[in-house]
């Protein structure tokens, strides 16, 4: 338990600089940026986010069989060749797709770039459990989009669009490099195993499924937004979504080493202490520092954002309750994905992405930035009063597998 709580504490530290880190990132962007131009920006990353998804089920798949058996180097190479193999597989179609749909396939191209390989990496260290590389890939990751950002701007004044999008998406790649020459662990076979493939690629389409509903949830309130408005309302809804991501910074640290500890965890039974206080130590945080945030939110917006975000104002409640919901059902999505049975989360968070897209369509059309992030707040809140009741519902069940 104390090991538990050390080292939740290095990751709820780590992810509290990186998210700083990257908010520096938006707000310099933001400010630097028409509001319309910053809004396109945050558009483009989520559609390579809906793109990703095909992908994405991979680097779950092998974090869950790593940490079944870390010591194993031989299995660990092979899982790490295998999803390779399927990620680089399914990212090339992706491409493909990409290019012959969208007006904008350079820009998507490079920034699916980047999200296979952060995800991929990510994947992998989450199951050796390094917490070194976990607490500092994505930190890392975040200082160089940073200084590069601010060196640009320093030295030539102002930000390309181009050249923002270029430099964001090869940071994951830059980060993995400097950790990897610090300290190799990415290990691979030379050859393909179809027995291997077929196990993770059954367990990845579970998961895929369930990150299709995810991209869903999340990102259909900016696709209504700019298709019933325009990129200054995504502008505005983006900030607020940046200002709420502070509700993230422990329960992120909590579901990052949940899977693999579940995933390797052979008594079961010793499971729902751990995952009881977790889950409410969390929500005890996330509601302190919603009533600081809601006492502070224009000063912030003002300072952090500028004036001309102000109404963000309207939307910071909606979104950071939001916020709080999706992120204790993460907590609970990555115990079942431990436990071998990601069906359950990927149906749980289709339903209510489902619910979300019938929602958030009558209310962003009707009142904009404010009902999206409505929809988006009732609906992630039926995605963790659905989840804790069926787990808790089969808690006896589990403890006994």
């Amino acid at each position: 338990m104390k090991h538990l709580i050390k080292t939740t504490a290095l990751l709820t530290g780590s992810n509290v600089v990186a998210r700083f880190t990257v908010m520096c990132f938006y707000v310099i962007l933001a400010r630097a940026m028409l509001v319309s131009d910053y809004g396109l920006f945050r558009y483009l990353i989520t559609l390579s986010v809906v793109f990703s998804v095909a992908f994405t089920g991979f680097p779950i798949a092998l974090t869950k069989f790593i940490g079944e058996d870390k010591s194993n180097k031989k299995n660990i190479a092979e899982y790490l060749t295998n999803s390779s193999i399927m990620m680089l597989i399914v990212f090339s179609v992706m491409i493909i797709i990409t290019i012959s749909s969208q007006a904008s396939k350079l820009y998507l191209g490079l920034l699916l770039f980047g999200l296979l390989v952060e995800n991929f990496y990510l994947g992998f260290i989450r199951g050796l459990l390094n917490y070194v590389k976990l607490a500092g890939f994505q930190l890392v990751e975040n200082l160089i989009q940073l200084v590069i950002l601010v060196v640009s701007f320093i030295l030539l004044k102002q930000i390309n669009f181009s050249y923002a999008v270029i430099f964001f998406s090869i940071s994951p790649f830059l980060s993995l490099i400097i950790f990897e020459i610090m300290k190799p662990e990415l290990k691979f076979c030379f050859y393909a195993s179809e027995e291997k493939i077929k196990k993770i690629t059954k367990y990845a389409i579970l998961v895929t499924l369930g990150s299709v509903g995810w991209t869903i949830m999340f990102s259909i309130n900016t696709i209504f937004l700019k298709y019933f408005y325009n990129t200054e309302q995504v502008g505005y809804y983006s900030v607020g979504v940046t200002i709420a991501q502070v509700f993230t910074f422990l329960p992120m640290a909590i579901y990052t080493i949940m899977l693999p500890k579940v995933a390797g965890l052979k008594d079961k039974s010793q499971l729902q202490k751990p995952l009881t206080l977790a889950v409410l130590g969390s929500l005890f945080i996330s509601i302190l520092g919603l009533i600081f945030l809601l006492m502070l939110m224009k000063p912030i917006i003002m300072i952090i954002f500028g004036e001309r975000y102000i109404p963000t104002l309207a939307v910071i409640l909606p979104l950071s309750l939001g916020q709080i919901s999706i992120s204790l059902h993460q907590i609970y999505s990555s115990v079942w994905q431990g436990l071998g049975k990601p069906i359950i989360p990927t149906i749980n968070i289709s339903v209510a992405a489902i619910l979300n897209v019938i929602l958030s369509y009558f209310l962003t059309r009707s009142y904009g930035i404010l009902g999206a992030s409505i929809s988006n707040a009732i609906t992630s809140f039926i995605a963790l009063i659905s989840t804790v009741i069926i787990f808790y519902s089969k808690w006896k069940t589990l403890s006994k597998d």
